[in-house]
């Protein structure tokens, strides 16, 4: 069966209106607490690592296990209570952890807004 090939032209227009640039399509990534799909860019990565350890990470590209959030706090408190996050991670979320991740969760949105 022989495909049709998109045309070089339709290609590029479909990656400008992406806002990825000719050529270039940007990533897209799914909040794992609203479900919504954004670029990678406007989400926050929050990592299991190697050993055990969560973490928001900025540049996301730390090594583990990752889930993405939206960087509202509604969605990180939904992630918690309904148990999304931990499951997304594959990893019981204490109390602790919870608070930790609501102040990384909280200067990362700084950090990407510019604020201080």
């Amino acid at each position: 069966m022989r495909r049709t090939a998109r045309s070089s032209e339709a290609r590029r227009s479909a990656s400008v209106a992406s806002g990825g640039g000719p050529g270039r399509a940007l990533p897209q990534r799914t909040c794992v607490a609203c479900r919504t799909t954004r670029p990678k860019r406007e989400l926050v990565r929050v990592v299991r690592s190697p050993v055990g350890e969560l973490t928001v990470d900025l540049r996301g590209k730390a090594p583990g296990r990752g889930a993405y959030l939206d960087p509202d706090p509604a969605c990180l408190e939904r992630g918690l209570a309904e148990g999304v996050l931990a499951k997304a991670l594959e990893i019981e979320i204490d109390t602790t952890t919870a608070d930790r991740l609501r102040e990384e969760l909280a200067v990362a949105a700084k950090t990407r807004t510019g604020g201080s």
